[in-house]
């Protein structure tokens, strides 16, 4: 183990996804896997570059506006 390895604590995290039932974010439950939408990052920003609206809850509207202004104001490559 690397030199000072061995007093780190490591911190598990819970996984947060879109709740379908709920439309809200919300962290994931096993149980109800069929509930839950996993959006990641290339799909947010497919749906931003094209104007698409997110999931209602997914995100504050106009937090949604101006990450979908950007994208869509990236130069093409």
């Amino acid at each position: 183990m690397a030199q000072g390895l061995d007093s780190m604590e490591i911190l598990p995290f819970r996984v947060a996804a879109y709740d379908k039932s709920a439309s809200r974010m919300a962290f994931f439950e096993p149980k109800r896997k069929d509930e839950f939408e996993f959006i990641s990052g290339t799909k947010m920003r497919t749906l931003a570059k094209t104007g698409a609206s997110p999931p209602d809850g997914f995100m504050e509207p106009e937090a949604w506006r101006i990450l979908a202004t950007y994208y869509q104001n990236l130069p093409q490559s």
